[in-house]
């Protein structure tokens, strides 16, 4: 009977959650005074965070959310037109990368400088690093739709692209909608989508792996689009069904702040937390869900999962929970290892 309740669970019954007790507990919190961070990277021990109204200031945090510090990096390269750069770390390098420009720079976190190491080209929305010499990058072509290519910063006119990774239902903008995460140790690249049930898994070349679902069943995105008079520009035409709000992953788990009530769930759940749904990339099944408190009158808007904790910044607050071992890493992670 076990058993079958685990496969119900994971693979048909897809609308009810399981909520074990005391598998994710608040364990830090920080005020950071203003609601303009975002998670930049982890390295070290040091959780990055960047700032969009301070685009070149660095903000770590130890793991605990005891001690802080404040970095900033200089450009050595400064005559482009500088809008909204973002900042990403990975091991001891960091990127800053403007895709609607566009332009990456590359330093280290050791002295905080970066260069310049691409400028013009395709744009783009997004950036993942890869491993030290490749970045992920969400492209934007000539028609506005997304496109998931590789550059290799040692050539960085040599760019693998995976026209099959992301898949167009109407306009391929909107409804390719997603976001973009790396396994720097496997060389993965996963990609879950922000208005259907999906996560795509492809490899260091973008060729798609496998396709995942996440456990609510609206596989076609339920967004209804109109063109804006004398700007050529589309837009919604009323709010959309979104849902996949933000996602992180990490050790073969994927973590996904559904915004879709499940079965059986408590209104109240929902007006006070934001909800985590877990799953094991691998295996390609469910593990379990779990809530993250509002603050403030407000939800969760981003989440960072690193070494068996979940960093989640909440208006002006970033809160740490530590996850049980189970919510560390998949079970082929776990199995991989001596």
């Amino acid at each position: 009977m076990f058993r079958i309740s685990e496969d119900t669970t994971h693979y048909h019954n897809r609308f009810v959650r399981r909520f074990p007790q005391h598998v994710a507990e608040k364990i830090a919190q920080a005020n950071l005074e203003f609601n303009s961070y975002y998670f930049a990277g982890y390295s070290n021990g040091q959780l990055y965070l960047g700032n969009t109204t301070a685009p070149l200031q660095v903000m770590a945090w130890d793991a605990g959310l005891k001690k802080r510090t404040v970095h900033h990096i200089e450009l050595i390269e400064k005559d482009l037109p500088f809008q909204s750069p973002r900042i990403r770390v990975d091991g001891n390098q960091f990127y800053v990368y403007e895709g609607s420009a566009p332009y990456i720079y590359r330093g280290t976190t050791k002295v905080w400088k970066a260069k310049r190491i691409l400028q013009g080209g395709h744009y783009f929305s997004q950036l993942e690093p890869l491993d030290p010499e490749h970045l992920a990058l969400r492209y934007v072509k000539d028609n506005g739709e997304s496109l998931i290519g590789i550059v290799n910063l040692s050539d960085t006119t040599d760019v693998t692209y995976g026209p099959a990774v992301l898949q167009k239902q109407f306009d391929g903008i909107f409804d390719t909608d997603g976001s973009l995460h790396t396994d720097t140790e496997k060389k993965r690249l996963l990609y879950v989508y922000r208005y259907r049930n999906q996560y795509i898994l492809a490899n260091d070349q973008a060729k798609v792996l496998y396709r995942g679902n996440t456990i609510d069943t609206i596989s076609t995105a339920q967004i209804e689009i109109i063109e804006v008079s004398g700007h050529k520009k589309k837009t919604f035409s009323k709010p959309p069904l979104i849902v996949n709000k933000s996602s992180a992953y990490f050790n073969g788990l994927l973590f996904v702040n559904s915004l879709l009530p499940g079965r059986y769930e408590d209104d109240d759940l929902w007006k006070t937390s934001s909800i985590v749904d877990v799953y094991d990339v691998a295996s390609r099944t469910y593990r379990s869900s779990f809530t993250v408190a509002d603050a403030g009158g407000k939800k969760m808007r981003s989440m960072f999962v690193v070494e068996g904790k979940l960093y989640a910044l909440i208006n002006n607050q970033l809160d740490c929970y530590r996850l049980r071992e189970h919510l560390a890493q998949s079970r082929a992670a776990s199995a991989s290892q001596p």
